[in-house]
């Protein structure tokens, strides 16, 4: 069989060129002390600047270049191995989550936009510890993280990846309506973040990550600012009734005013072994933790096609080489990832 997928190793590492990016960077620039205000154009930055904001000039990728995008982003969360590589392909994947930090996310941006493949930002991603006090929620980390990004540099790179499709949005937080969060997190909080975040990148979307169950998380209150939701299937949640999930979480982002975005769990997604011997038989593999499974090939593609089209991106938690590697699965990628290479991009931003 010839596999769509192709080991990224053999790809030749991106190159800067700093002329070329200090050209291209024109935009708008920031007062380093204040990152809330919204600041008018100004002259690009010059080499010294860019070195002053603590991003290495070496870091920085080769210049924006004329790029289109078509259909819908589709691919796994967890695909990057650094800033300038992907960890497989990434085809036949479109899309994926990339973590950032400040002294990567312009190669990033780049390297993603070379590869004609579009990236939802995770500026404040990793363990929820790093934002929390106490076990709670604490807004004056999260904001602190936010500030490391505020350059004239990296907003000017944001903006352009923005503007030309390479950049999705950016996910703020992820599973705000589980305990690890403390339970001070509410959607006026999110809403809270998603102006601060606006603040600094006025164009780019701002949105958040949330499981299975998660679309009925303080049902009755609602989304003022934030842009869109991705919603995680698991079998479990429906016993396999991934439509009825769908309507139900589609109902809830029109309340909420979001755009709607859906991610399946492939890895602890499919249907659980609870026999006590855990060898998920019948199932795609063992999950990462009792009672989970992974999900079959059918799966994948029968509930991928089912989420692939209802919203702004379809994305998979999250990419592990051995399920990349089998080749069901493989077809099945490549089967949902047809049903959204025909559909016309949509924007993440609050409809």
């Amino acid at each position: 069989m010839n596999h769509a997928f192709t080991p990224a190793s053999g790809r030749p590492r991106l190159r800067l060129s700093v002329l070329a990016v200090l050209a291209a960077l024109a935009g708008t620039a920031c007062d380093e002390t204040d990152p809330v205000a919204i600041n008018a154009p100004s002259d690009p930055p010059t080499v010294d600047a860019i070195a002053d904001t603590g991003v290495a000039v070496d870091s920085l990728a080769p210049a924006f270049a004329t790029v289109s995008y078509s259909g819908l982003p589709y691919g796994p969360t967890g695909l990057w191995a650094s800033s300038s590589d992907v960890k497989w392909g990434p085809a036949p994947f479109t899309g994926s989550q990339a973590p950032v930090e400040a002294g990567g996310i312009i190669t990033q941006i780049n390297t993603a936009r070379q590869m004609k493949h579009r990236v939802v930002l995770a500026m404040t991603g990793g363990p929820s510890t790093n934002y929390t006090t106490d076990g709670k929620f604490d807004m004056a980390k999260w904001k602190k993280k936010m500030n490391s990004f505020n350059t004239s540099t990296i907003k000017n790179a944001v903006a352009a990846g923005v503007a030309d499709g390479t950049v999705i949005g950016n996910s703020m937080i992820d599973e705000p309506e589980t305990v690890r969060w403390g339970g001070n997190v509410s959607k006026a909080v999110i809403d809270e973040m998603a102006t601060y975040a606006k603040s600094i990148f006025p164009t780019m979307p701002m949105g958040i990550n949330i499981g299975p169950p998660g679309y009925r998380w303080r049902a009755s209150e609602r989304f003022r600012k934030l842009d869109f939701v991705r919603y995680q299937y698991n079998w479990w949640i429906t016993e396999g009734n991934v439509g009825a999930w769908r309507e139900a979480a589609l109902d809830q982002a029109t309340l909420d005013g979001v755009m709607p975005a859906f991610s399946l769990n492939i890895l602890d997604g499919g249907i659980k072994d609870k026999n006590g011997s855990w060898d998920c038989t019948g199932t795609g593999g063992k999950g990462t933790y009792f009672p989970n499974c992974r999900m079959t090939a059918d799966q994948v593609r029968d509930w991928g096609r089912a989420l692939a089209t209802a919203g702004c991106f379809l994305f998979m938690w999250r990419y592990d080489g051995t399920f990349m590697s089998k080749s069901s699965n493989q077809e099945a990628f490549k089967d949902v990832a047809s049903a959204v290479a025909t559909r016309s991009p949509k924007s993440c931003k609050r409809p």
